[in-house]
């Protein structure tokens, strides 16, 4: 399995945080073998009532008809893995913290999508064109960006960024 994925009870179930790591049927295997692992719930009906899923999305999940949305999946998890609150509160995020980042992530997908579609335009097109786009847009808050980026993806550097960049 993926490396951001967790044991969260003593019989070893790997349930991930991300549900978009996960097929439908890997989904629905988790689901059902958590349930018949939880000592708090035994029916899917009580799952549903634990996490206002209706009983149908419930059913749909855990047969692998359906997968659920990142939302639910945290919300599925969050019930089903009794010791979900630990790894939380050891990754030093409320569920709260961790829903409003998977949000931002997912619109911050959308915009580099979008960035990247522009880029392309401007990497495909004439001299001339660039040179507009240098007008418009200074270097150092291009740079700006491209340094962020990278530097979100090792904390040694985000310190450093964050300690000599003015914006």
């Amino acid at each position: 399995m993926k490396d951001n994925q967790k044991n969260i009870n003593s019989k070893s179930i790997e349930f991930p945080q991300n549900v978009e790591v996960l097929s439908k049927e890997e989904c629905a295997k988790i689901l059902r073998k958590a349930l018949s692992s939880s000592e708090k719930y035994k029916t899917q009906s009580e799952i549903a009532k634990a996490t206002n899923i209706n009983e149908k999305s419930i059913g749909d999940y855990f047969t692998a008809r359906n997968k659920p949305s990142q939302e639910r999946w945290l919300l599925l998890r969050e019930a089903l893995a009794e010791e979900s609150k630990n790894i939380i509160a050891n990754e030093k995020l409320s569920f709260q913290q961790t829903t409003e980042a998977i949000h931002s992530i997912e619109r911050l997908k959308a915009t580099l999508i979008l960035l990247k579609d522009e880029l392309e335009f401007f990497k495909n097109s004439t001299p001339e064109l660039r040179n507009i786009l240098k007008e418009q847009i200074p270097g150092h808050h291009m740079g700006y960006l491209a340094g962020l980026i990278t530097a979100l993806y090792d904390e040694n550097q985000l310190d450093i960024f964050k300690n000599f960049s003015k914006e």
